[in-house]
């Protein structure tokens, strides 16, 4: 029997109560905190495009466009709503299984409850962590790390994630959910070849896989069949994507008694994950050794070859990154930045920030390289990053991070989070009321007691 028939079970038969009060506050946590991305990423280049085309294509008007308003069908509406969610690179992520969670499921569940209509909070929980629990371990099971790979596993695992959790939302049987599995691996797709560029396609193929769970669960629902050997078949998943190269136990071990949803770290800093170590340890060190800008000779940074793949190559582009996007995915420019700057904020990544002549000759003194040991240890998973300052009189400074703020090591408070959606709300591109924010974070915060998460939408337009 395919893992499809296993996990369609799984998703029909999962209910509120079987889920462990701390995973309902992880997330209510993870909620909230996409929620602030996605209003922050309101402003990232070319949503106002991505607005204004579905806009224009018209259609039954089902679901919100979150910040800017309007109604769309909801496939349309997943496809902003989760493009916003990762524009600026500041949503969660699970280490160990490498891919972010929440970006793909969090907006599509809103605009799925919303076209059903009177979804309460325990349900719409529900069906989010069924989404991201696939979706983890789906992750997890994976022999090959995505970023050695070139396969984005996050939009391909969030095309099934989302059409199950969807499809929860919907209340379809095992057969419909099955279905949707097989109609959303149809429309799996992803590469990595855009995070390298810096192009929005990063952060947009993210809502393709949305709008395609919403679509396949949709289909399933209208009688649309799929595949029924999404995963294990001849030419399922696992042997066309990824050489069959994946352990199925990792999926099904524990499969409603152990949620994966509690090894998700949340970000702390606003650009990609792979340079949060670093970033952190010269803030340490700019703090602790007082570090001059001006007295540094060179600023060496060990890390592994995923992480090195990302944010250091090319190296003489991502020391000059000359837009947003190539920020974003910069670690020279991140540990530049907060070195001279003693932070890493949503306003290091303005045009000007970017362009500031004193980050930019620093950021060219920043020398990755790939630490064969970190790898061999680490190389699953992002791992510790090493940052050694020499200074120009010959003295060196060092410091390790293994674990960043917002990992399940070093977790952020409800509280810290709360601050960070304050932070977002900040940069979004419609204002919100102080009024609305007090309202929506005590909504979040107080979710499986209301009748229906469709107000959470109305504070968001």
């Amino acid at each position: 029997m395919d893992l499809a028939h296993r996990l369609a079970d799984f998703g029909v038969g999962l209910k509120f109560q079987d889920l462990p009060q701390e995973v309902v506050e992880m997330a209510k946590k993870l909620i909230l905190d996409n929620l602030g991305v996605v209003v922050n990423g309101s402003r990232a280049p070319g949503m106002e495009g991505l607005v204004s085309m579905v806009l224009g294509w018209g259609g039954k008007p089902e679901s919100s466009l979150l910040v800017f308003g309007g109604k769309v069908p909801s496939p349309y509406a997943a496809l902003v709503n989760c493009s916003m969610a990762r524009a600026h690179d500041y949503d969660d992520f699970h280490d160990r299984a490498m891919l972010h969670t929440t970006g793909n499921i969090v907006p599509a569940c809103l605009a799925m409850a919303e076209q059903v209509g009177g979804i309460n909070g325990k349900d719409f929980i529900t069906a989010v962590v069924l989404g991201i629990d696939v979706m983890i371990r789906l992750g997890l099971s994976l022999k090959r790390n995505f970023l050695t790979t070139g396969m984005n596993v996050t939009p391909h695992f969030g095309a099934f994630g989302s059409s199950l959790a969807a499809g929860k939302i919907l209340n379809l049987s095992p057969k419909e959910m099955i279905y949707a599995l097989g109609i959303a691996y149809s429309m799996v797709s992803g590469n990595v070849l855009s995070s390298r560029a810096g192009t929005m396609m990063t952060h947009i193929q993210i809502g393709l896989s949305s709008q395609a769970g919403i679509l396949s669960a949709t289909m399933a629902q209208n009688g649309i069949n799929g595949p029924q050997g999404v995963f294990e078949g001849d030419f399922g998943y696992f042997s066309v994507y990824q050489r069959s190269e994946y352990d199925p136990s990792v999926i099904t071990e524990n499969l409603g008694k152990k949620f994966e949803i509690n090894g998700v770290s949340i970000k702390y800093f606003p650009c990609c994950l792979c340079s949060h170590a670093a970033i952190l340890a010269i803030l340490q060190l700019r703090q602790e050794e007082r570090i001059d800008p001006e007295e540094v000779h060179e600023i060496r940074v060990a890390v592994t070859q995923g992480n090195f793949n990302v944010v250091c190559h090319p190296l003489d582009k991502k020391r000059n990154a000359s837009s947003f996007k190539e920020a974003l995915f910069s670690l020279p420019y991140g540990v530049a930045s907060a070195l001279i700057r003693g932070r890493l904020s949503l306003e290091d990544f303005t045009p000007e920030a970017i362009q500031d002549e004193k980050v930019r000759r620093l950021a060219n003194k920043v020398t990755p390289y790939v630490d064969k040991a970190i790898t061999e240890q680490y190389g699953r998973t992002l791992g510790p990053e090493e940052v050694e300052v020499i200074l120009k009189n010959g003295k060196k400074r060092s410091r390790r991070v293994d674990f960043v703020k917002g990992h399940p090591q070093n977790p952020m408070s409800m509280e810290e989070v709360e601050e960070k959606f304050k932070k977002c709300l900040r940069s979004s591109a419609r204002p919100m009321r102080e009024e609305q924010a007090s309202a929506l974070i005590k909504a979040v915060k107080e979710l499986d007691t209301l009748t229906d998460v469709s107000q959470i939408v109305r504070w968001l337009k």
